[in-house]
């Protein structure tokens, strides 16, 4: 084993990167399956090259002294980060489509230079999983972006199809799923492709039932596996409903904020369907959620259920990097710590198949983060953050406000640094 490892580092030791090749030395390395253990890493050409308990300081110029530190991969938060600029300001948002629905992808207005995406890099945060919101049946296709500096971000997806089930409909839920059956049909038997186009061009999208080619295209990635239907629901009854589905659709699932989902956490557990969800929606915000509870996500936990989190708390993309918030508290309600570190960095990964991040393993993309006590405590600052093995620029808006008006007092606020 060794000297297979050995033959595929070969090549990075015999010709070094000197500028990009860096060795963290000495950190707390959370490592898959382990916890945090003492380690040094050592990166190059944006991957992750060797971990081992002692790397000789000679092999790079660029050496962290991580001695106390603690090293975990990147967060991957589930956000509108580079797609919403000011939520009040109609023009800075660019989640939401009224022409397309399940083919709809946002991605592709992704703006790296958001303050947003400044922010949640200085808190840890290296990429996001883009939450659409169309208009029609369904909110359109989840999609991974990385958030480094500059004007190239890496992608990946689609990842799945983001839907709703429950009370967000005026039709009744028998209607719903009679509805998603028979599109399911008519995708699934073939479909005319020039009569969708017809439907786009000539008369129009603006009813959301009726469905573009680029959306049914989206519809067949679910039907052949490529890619998993999203389901946010809440009501008990309606998970049960929704996991019913799934197996008669022979689908992917994945259920999204499942705040009753305590109530049937061994049939989800059953069906193997992981759950993106806040540990700290307890409040039953409507009908769907009367019997919302902080021991939701220990229930959950519990029965096996797979878990990601999401800082939601009405809080907007600015504040998606307080994942770390909700998997603390989650550790505080029963969840192990090493699996609520993991719901904030590998779990996405693996739930949605996203390739190479998420985990600190050889041959990994090298998205870390170094903070100087424990990554779940709220008072834990960052102080190194990679992405791709490239060290980020983790000045922000907010530091620079704060600059701003404690510094300079005695000149005029146009005459201070920005």
């Amino acid at each position: 084993m060794r000297l297979i490892r050995f033959l595929i580092l070969f090549p990075f030791f015999l010709f070094p990167h000197a500028d990009d090749m860096y060795l963290l030395k000495g950190g707390n390395v959370f490592l898959p399956n382990v916890g945090f253990v003492k380690k040094d890493i050592l990166v190059d050409e944006g991957l992750i090259i060797s971990i081992e308990d002692e790397i000789d300081s000679s092999v790079s110029e660029n050496v962290i002294n991580s001695d106390g530190k603690y090293i975990t991969p990147g967060l991957i938060v589930f956000s509108a980060l580079g797609l919403i600029e000011i939520g009040a300001l109609p023009e800075t948002i660019d989640i939401r489509s009224e022409t397309y629905n399940a083919g709809f992808d946002p991605s592709d207005a992704f703006n790296p230079f958001s303050q947003a995406i400044r922010l949640n890099r200085s808190k840890g945060v290296t990429s996001t999983v883009n939450i659409p919101s169309a208009s029609g049946y369904f909110a359109g296709l989840l999609s991974y972006t990385k958030i480094n500096n500059g004007l190239k971000q890496k992608k990946q997806g689609p990842l799945g199809l983001l839907t709703s089930y429950g009370q967000s409909y005026d039709d009744s839920r028998a209607a719903n799923l009679m509805f998603i059956e028979d599109l399911f049909s008519y995708v699934r038997n073939g479909y005319d492709s020039t009569k969708a186009d017809q439907i786009q061009f000539f008369y129009g999208t603006d009813n959301e039932y009726r469905f573009t080619k680029r959306d049914l295209e989206a519809i067949q990635k679910v039907i052949n596996k490529e890619m998993p239907l999203v389901v946010r629901v809440n009501k008990a009854t309606d998970i049960l409903k929704v996991l019913e589905m799934a197996k008669s659709e022979n689908i992917n699932l994945v259920l999204w904020e499942a705040n009753e989902g305590h109530m049937v956490a061994e049939e989800i557990s059953k069906a193997e369907v992981p759950v993106i969800m806040d540990p700290l929606n307890n409040i039953p915000g409507s009908f769907d959620s009367l019997n919302a509870t902080y021991e939701n996500v220990s229930r959950l936990h519990s029965a096996g259920v797979k878990l990601a989190f999401y800082y939601d708390q009405s809080s907007g993309a600015h504040n998606a990097y307080l994942a770390t918030q909700s998997a603390g508290n989650a550790v505080a309600l029963g969840v192990s710590y090493n699996e609520a570190l993991a719901s904030v960095t590998s779990n996405p990964a693996e739930i949605f198949d996203i390739k190479n991040v998420g985990v600190i393993a050889i041959g990994y993309d090298a998205d870390l983060a170094i903070w100087d006590n424990d990554p779940l405590e709220l008072m834990t600052q960052v102080e190194t953050v990679f992405i791709d093995g490239s060290k980020q620029d983790l000045s922000n808006r907010y530091d620079e406000l704060t600059e701003r008006y404690t510094k300079e007092e005695e000149l005029p606020n146009s005459y201070r640094s920005r």
